[in-house]
């Protein structure tokens, strides 16, 4: 018996994987009609082989470091200490309210990670881009308290080694300097009597490295092969592309892909075997497409190429996530899997304006124009998902997120200036003067007032005027009308106090949280009370108050010890960690405020 039990064991399943994917900024309204429509099949597939939650709520403010340290920690913000896209530096004692830190860096979060804890239970963990995992000497400190291998996390990310940005130039200007020695030049190629120019030749430090040629937009193959080059002792790849040339003068416009380095956990030699494999990191191309060098945008008159080009470049991203996936699962054989995209949420930011229904920016024809576009980026983004599913294989959890939805606008409010009409605040010289100012947004808390008090290092507000002072701001906010239309901007206020369990306040947090009528959006300066958004298409924004729809985020998934349910009530953003480590058997996250959704676990 004994032995007939032991043979058991020994052939038992092994412990399913899970893979984390997030889609930053994919909106549960746009999801889940793509998905109706049948646009997403890979997605759906995780829905009938799986659940999607009916949505997914983020954290407040619904920003990308805040509702992501909240997925990966399983805890709210005040637990986890990612407040903002932006926190304050902490002790107050010891920093002004002005001072500022990234709140993606790995440094911030106060509470154990998801990588963290999957490790400290003996599983291996592959970070191909997750929020705040760097820098990776925090959590490898937490690794090492517990006696755990720092060879069982491995993290890559490139977030913070920019070296180049999209560019776009004119063949005959100076070659371009990826890093010092290493330029580039692009020489117009001609044939035939009377010369036709049929290509650019690419030129570095003398040798022919290349050509292209003049391929229809939506071809990746009109990019050249990777360009290596090395700066600040990273490899990284650059790319580029013919977007037209003419062939009576030999007249060529070339755009540069942006490029990053790579930093992480691993050696050197490691991250460039790494690189070579992924490709290169994230560049989408919507900067340069809203300063109209891709062409004229729709929105100007165009036909439609720059948002096609804007979508190949989607496509080549996509294909190197795909290869940055293959490469990750079979050299590190992890059991736990982040990647991510930050495509569909550029994509959000830059066409949401127009294409939000209840955006007063909302025209109806544009909207038909740019959403079969919009609808691109999700459809190569449900392409890429499918990749990762059949290269990981069934014994798989796959997960599916997004950290907010999108919103349009068309204006943005100034809550600083409505707090200095009302005598709240100061300025000296165009920026805040501490020495004066009792109550104000500072560039970590565009949602929230806080108080300039005693806590603060400078502070001037003794506890004693704290409530008088709050009234007041209230009082300043509720009273801005759009002058235009008369309406009132601020539709709410609330102290975090009477909303426990939301995560909002704290010692990086506000003291007085607000959310603006649909429409605007906070921009703290020191400029006008109500300003523009961009003209004819006004802007794709979150943050707002979470329980909005057009705020609320997704959550599909399917794979061993997931319910095969279809659909699950709608869940938090910090309850989703502790469902999926609940469902493939990892442990409760250690600082979980979160709870394992029972409806999405096998019993």
């Amino acid at each position: 018996m004994l032995a007939c039990l032991a043979s058991l064991l020994l052939f038992a399943a092994p412990a399913p994987k899970l893979v984390i994917v997030s889609w930053d900024g994919a909106p549960d309204w746009v999801m889940d009609r793509l998905v109706e429509e049948g646009k997403l099949p890979n997605v759906a597939k995780l829905r009938a082989n799986g659940f999607a939650a009916e949505y997914s709520t983020p954290s407040f403010p619904s920003k990308t470091a805040v509702s992501h340290m909240a997925i990966f920690t399983g805890a709210n913000p005040v637990a986890n200490g990612v407040t903002g896209n932006t926190v304050p530096l902490l002790p107050r004692s010891e920093h002004t309210v002005l001072e500022t830190k990234r709140g993606f860096d790995g440094s911030v979060h106060i509470a154990e990670p998801l990588w963290v804890t999957a490790a400290s239970a003996g599983r291996k963990v592959l970070c191909l881009s997750a929020a705040g995992s760097f820098p990776v000497e925090p959590d490898q400190a937490r690794l090492r308290a517990k006696g755990v291998p720092l060879d069982r996390w491995v993290e890559f990310s490139g977030f913070e080694s920019s070296i180049t940005p999209t560019t776009v130039f004119s063949v005959g200007e100076a070659p371009i300097e990826f890093a010092p020695g290493e330029k580039i030049q692009f020489l117009p190629q001609s044939w035939g009597r009377p010369e036709v120019f049929t290509s650019v030749k690419m030129v570095r430090n003398n040798q022919p490295i290349g050509e292209l040629k003049p391929l229809k937009t939506g071809d990746i193959k009109g990019w050249s092969e990777a360009v290596e080059f090395r700066k600040d002792g990273m490899l990284a790849n650059a790319y580029v592309r013919l977007l037209d040339l003419d062939q009576q003068t030999g007249k060529a416009t070339i755009l540069a892909r942006a490029t990053s380095g790579i930093k992480g956990t691993q050696p050197t030699k490691e991250i460039d075997d790494y690189v070579r494999a992924y490709g290169g990191f994230h560049d989408e191309g919507f900067r340069a497409y809203e300063r109209g060098q891709l062409g004229k945008t729709l929105a100007d008159g165009g036909d439609g190429s720059a948002e096609a080009m804007i979508v190949e470049m989607a496509k080549l991203d996509a294909e190197f996530l795909k290869r940055s996936f293959r490469y990750g699962w079979k050299t590190y054989r992890p059991d736990v899997v982040f990647h991510y995209t930050p495509t569909s949420d550029s994509a959000g930011h830059t066409w949401m304006g127009v294409l939000d229904p209840e955006s007063p920016a909302y025209k109806p024809d544009l909207a038909a124009k740019i959403m079969p576009y919009y609808e691109q980026i999700f459809k190569i983004q449900d392409e890429w998902l499918g990749d990762m599913i059949q290269v990981a294989g069934p014994n798989t959890v796959f997960a599916l997120v997004s950290d907010h939805g999108m919103a349009g606008i068309s204006k943005y409010f100034n809550p600083n200036r409505a707090l200095a009409d009302a005598g709240l605040l100061n300025f000296a010289a165009g920026k805040i003067d501490l020495a004066t100012t009792k109550a104000l947004c500072p560039g970590w808390s565009d949602f929230a007032v806080v108080i300039n008090g005693t806590d603060w290092k400078s502070g001037i507000v003794p506890p004693a005027d704290r409530e008088d002072l709050l009234n007041k701001a209230a009082e300043a906010l509720f009273a801005v009308r759009d002058p235009e239309t008369g309406r009132r901007i601020v539709n709410r206020v609330w102290r975090p106090e009477r909303f426990v369990g939301m995560g909002i306040g704290g010692p990086a947090g506000g003291d007085l949280y607000f959310d603006l009528e649909p429409g605007y959006y906070p921009q703290p300066s020191s400029g006008a009370l109500i300003s523009p958004g961009a003209p004819i298409i006004g802007n794709g924004v979150h943050g707002f108050w979470p329980q909005r729809r057009s705020m609320q985020a997704i959550f599909y998934a399917a794979g061993p010890g997931i319910a095969k349910v279809g659909s699950i009530p709608g869940v938090r953003v910090e309850d989703i960690g502790p469902t999926l480590f609940a469902a493939v058997g990892l442990p409760r996250p250690a600082n979980a405020t979160g709870h394992a959704i029972r409806e999405a676990i096998i019993k």
